[in-house]
């Protein structure tokens, strides 16, 4: 079918291919746990990844939005087919799916039944440092699929373009994640903040980030010995159990507690009841189950660091400085494609926060940001995809069943 051109005067009726969480009235995107403290104790979520849903619809102009969910078998019915192809697109959120572990067979098999443009918005590849085995054979025929009904495909940096250049894909373009985009801004500009300056602190917790956790115990407690630091959690079980059992949320608060504390001290996150970290966990963690929540709360600080790639940017994309630490090719790419401070967690032995702040380029990110914006809105008008970006975000619109 054709497609409505981002000039003309029909706003889109779109799909959306792995939405993430669901869209609360004007609130924007939450989590399917919002409002549930008992079910949320329960289940991993990871919220970032409702930012980059959050800041798709925010940045695309549309009338309708349908999220599309393929069963395993990828069995939809003829009617649910013939939905798919009187939209005008389907989009696919941005999100690691160039890799090599991808079971896209179902979902190709229905795309395969209809005819409508798949784009994919904001992509990106997780493969280990030194790998060049990128794709398997089913994420292979998906990306390949997703290449011949867009014109560009568009993804996080230039190892996700090597990557789709291996199986023959070459109409790529470069922007980054949507979520620095969220307020459709040309320009950004972040205060200067010194590190001796800094009275509100964030960081971004991901304690399983393999190897790693020794040194976030380290930053946590070391940040939070000279900053008022909010850890600001991005869906972690055990963190969410501590939460809303200190907040009294849940039903059974002391066991809840005490559980999530065994597990923690089990998995030696922390060395138990008495580690200064769990009061550190009971006087500053957060947890976050909407968008607009965890926005709000950054927008409060005065600066953000640590190892949630989303929650970092989700800062930058709201004007308050945030310095990455960095720890394997997906967050190295992202942060070389948008210009962003970091600091290379391999090389962290002798290490000095304030020194690093101190010497971060936010100028670099300024001026890297507003070269990206201009791609994303090529990326955007090239796939005849309608947006907001240089005006006020989309209003939300409620999703159809």
């Amino acid at each position: 079918m054709s497609q409505v051109s981002p000039t003309s005067g029909r706003k889109p009726r779109i799909g959306v291919l792995m939405p993430a969480g669901r869209i609360e009235g004007n609130i924007g995107v939450v989590t399917h746990t919002y409002g549930a403290p008992e079910k949320a104790k329960t289940l991993f979520t990871n919220i970032g990844d409702c930012f980059v849903y959050d800041s798709s619809l925010r940045i695309l102009d549309y009338s309708e939005l349908f999220p599309i969910y393929v069963p395993a078998d990828g069995n939809l019915s003829e009617t649910q087919i013939e939905k798919i192809n009187q939209l005008d697109y389907i989009f696919l959120r941005g999100s690691n799916y160039i890799n090599a572990n991808g079971q896209w067979d179902p979902i190709t098999a229905v795309l395969e039944k209809t005819n409508v443009p798949v784009i994919a918005f904001g992509i990106g590849v997780q493969v280990p440092d030194n790998s060049e085995n990128y794709v398997n054979e089913s994420t292979k025929r998906f990306l390949q699929l997703i290449a011949d009904r867009s014109s560009t495909v568009g993804v996080r940096g230039n190892l996700s373009k090597k990557a789709l250049n291996s199986i023959g894909i070459k109409n790529v373009r470069i922007f980054g994640c949507p979520t620095a985009f969220r307020h459709c801004k040309p320009e950004l500009k972040l205060p200067r903040i010194e590190a001796s300056a800094i009275n509100r602190l964030g960081f971004t917790l991901r304690r399983k980030t393999h190897g790693f956790q020794t040194l976030q115990r380290y930053m946590l407690r070391t940040l939070a010995e000279r900053y008022d630091t909010e850890i600001l959690c991005a869906g972690e079980l055990e963190e969410k159990q501590i939460y809303y059992a200190r907040t009294k949320q849940v039903e059974n608060d002391d066991q809840v507690m005490k559980d999530a504390v065994q597990k923690l001290t089990a998995e030696k996150w922390l060395s138990g009841a008495k580690d200064p970290l769990l009061d550190l966990y009971k006087s500053s963690l957060s947890v976050f189950e909407s968008v607009a929540d965890f926005e709000k709360a950054e927008q409060s600080l005065d600066a953000v660091t640590g190892f949630r790639l989303h929650g970092n940017l989700l800062a930058l994309a709201n004007e308050v400085p945030a310095l990455y630490v960095t720890y394997d090719t997906r967050t190295r790419e992202f942060v070389k494609t948008l210009g962003i401070p970091y600091i290379d967690g391999r090389y962290m032995d002798k290490f000095s926060f304030e020194e690093a702040w101190d010497s971060a380029d936010f100028d670099l990110f300024e001026k890297t940001y507003q070269q990206r914006f201009g791609e994303l809105k090529k990326f955007l008008e090239e796939n005849s995809m309608a947006h907001r970006l240089g005006r006020v975000p989309t209003p939300y619109v409620a999703e159809a069943a």
